[in-house]
């Protein structure tokens, strides 16, 4: 090799690596007003990705902080800068059910922004917000599940977390006026910041799509419905968790006085003092463990109606945006199963006694002839199924109706689906493939879908791939997602648009494919004939735990009936750490 051919040799390689570390420092690196963000690429096969994690987006709710309103990051990073390329700690989780892995910490207020790589300020790419479910208990947006990788090849994604149990919504009376709610307050000031800082990433800050699973969902719907969250999104996608009805101020007061009761804080002469002296080791354990089977409404530290932050009830009011809620046919098969110590044996006995603990004696008999345990004689467990279908019903299927039809008032564009394929892949730690099959279209089966988790399922270390069909209809689950956030209504991969529900209510029935078809919840009207009233005592038998709750009966429709194919049970023997 001649020395001049060297030598240009050596020209290239160094003219190269610098346009390598200009592309680099362009991709990696965003900048905004409090300093420069560092961030990484994700792995195979987004690796045209970046990953910006644990960016702060409030002062740490901690000493004088802790119980108070979210207060904006407003200061420089340290340095100027801050390295985002590892998950922030999890805020800290309670219930016996806590499914994210340490660390914790009270300072968890961050939040993650993934983006395509060759994403400049003036990409003006459509922008989607995450909020994570768990029952208001536990969750993260550290979850693998939720990993925003697949979905932001063109789009920003973006995920927070927020404060959790009685952190995030203890709520107490004069003269210490907590307000509770500080997880909406939570989610409201990631939305801010997103306004504020998205165009960075390469954003549209009008084109935003917020939407949740479970908890997540029903915060998305109650979110849609306030008057100051007014311009933070655009559209709303609530998933398996709009439309119920929340606590008063006194509900969540009675439960406040308890709390502090446990902790030895009632008769400190500085309550606040005393409570915000307790280490997160002692609030965890004053907090009452919430029943295994979910009750038609929450009855310990959740959102709540305080007529100021969250004014009215949801449904009272109406999405201020275009508008899509839908469900899993399988929802309560988790719960009902994780509830009882050996579900195979669960009897009518256990089935009448869910129903008269969770619904009042009065209500059995009605209950019972909408969803005889005859129905699913055809179960290994047909009186666990009939619980799974009061679930699956009362809980997520009827309140979902209810949100959609609050929706149609607008007239912005109401939409809904109804998940009914049976995943091939595990998709979260717990679940063997041979389980898959008893498990149907059950609670969070539909999460890999809508973020292209695709490969390596369950994340992040599995080995289990999507089928072809399957990964088609994961294209087809984010094609309407991205829709949402671009256009306010969902369409097929083919451009087609979704069917508004207003059309006889019309909805996508999503298998192995996506076919419009009436969304038949006709047991619903069942359901909105009943009214629930409070819950607060816990009662305990041979086979569960519950609390007992009180329920008036508005009227009672003798037209009602259960419409058995909306939803098919069938048993999974296992214990699986639910989402919910």
């Amino acid at each position: 090799m001649s020395k001049s051919t060297y030598t240009h040799i050596l020209q290239t390689l160094f003219l190269l690596s610098i346009f390598i570390i200009a592309i680099s420092a362009q991709t990696l690196s965003i900048t905004v007003s409090n300093g420069t963000i560092f961030g990484s690429f994700c792995s195979s096969p987004f690796v045209n990705v970046v990953a910006y994690l644990g960016i702060p987006f409030a002062q740490p709710p901690i000493g004088t902080l802790r119980w108070n309103a979210p207060i904006s990051y407003n200061s420089t990073y340290p340095n100027g800068t801050i390295n985002a390329t590892t998950f922030a700690p999890s805020c800290y989780q309670f219930g016996s059910f806590a499914t994210e892995p340490p660390p914790y910490s009270e300072d968890c207020l961050h939040l993650n922004v993934w983006a395509p790589a060759n994403a400049t300020q003036n990409s003006s790419l459509p922008v989607k917000v995450w909020i994570y479910g768990g029952n208001g208990y536990e969750g993260s947006s550290s979850d693998p599940l939720y990993n925003g990788c697949g979905i932001a090849t063109d789009a920003i994604v973006v995920s927070m977390n927020y404060r959790l149990g009685p952190l995030g919504w203890l709520t107490l009376g004069a003269p210490l006026n907590f307000t509770g709610n500080y997880g909406v307050l939570d989610v409201l000031m990631a939305l801010q910041w997103v306004q504020e800082n998205i165009a960075s990433f390469g954003g549209n800050k009008s084109t935003v799509l917020l939407f949740g699973q479970a908890t997540g969902g029903l915060l998305a719907h109650i979110l849609s419905t306030l008057p100051q969250a007014k311009g933070l999104f655009s559209s709303v996608i609530s998933e398996s968790g709009s439309g119920r009805v929340l606590t008063t101020s006194e509900q969540q007061i009675a439960n406040g006085n308890q709390f502090v009761q446990a902790l030895g804080c009632f008769n400190a002469s500085d309550v606040a003092g005393c409570l915000r002296m307790q280490t997160p080791d002692q609030i965890i354990q004053a907090t009452p463990t919430l029943p295994s089977i979910l009750l038609y409404l929450p009855t310990q530290f959740y959102a709540h109606v305080d007529g100021n932050i969250i004014p009215v009830q949801p449904l009272a009011t109406s999405p201020k945006v275009p508008f899509m809620a839908g469900t899993c046919t399988m929802e309560g098969i988790l719960f009902a199963f994780q509830s009882f110590t050996n579900p195979l044996n669960v009897t009518s006995v256990d089935y009448n006694n869910y129903l008269n603990i969770t619904f009042g004696a009065a209500l059995v008999s009605n209950i019972s002839a909408i969803y005889p345990v005859s129905m699913f004689n055809s179960t290994v467990a047909p009186a666990l199924y009939a619980i799974a279908a009061v679930l699956t019903d009362a809980e997520y299927a009827c309140p979902t109706r209810r949100a959609l039809k609050t929706s149609l008032t607008t007239q912005l564009g109401t939409y809904t689906y109804l998940w009914n394929h049976v995943p091939s892949c595990p998709w979260v730690s717990g679940i063997t493939t041979d389980l898959l099959s008893y498990l149907g279209a059950t609670h969070t089966s539909e999460l890999p879908f809508v973020f292209g988790e695709r490969l390596g399922l369950p994340q992040p270390n599995g080995t289990c791939n999507l089928s072809a069909s399957e990964q088609i209809l994961s294209t087809e689950m984010m094609t309407a997602w991205q829709s949402m956030s671009i256009n306010g209504y969902p369409t097929l991969a083919n451009g087609s648009k979704w069917l508004d529900w207003s059309q006889g209510g019309q909805g996508v029935l999503v298998n192995v494919s996506l076919t419009f078809s009436t969304i038949n919840r006709t047991q619903c009207d069942f359901w909105d004939a009943i009214q629930t009233v409070t819950t607060t005592t816990t009662t305990t038998t041979n086979n569960t735990t519950l609390m007992t709750s009180s329920i008036t009966v508005v009227k009672i429709s003798s037209a009602a009936s259960y419409d058995g194919s909306t939803t098919g049970f069938i048993l999974a023997t296992f214990f699986i750490l639910l989402r919910i």
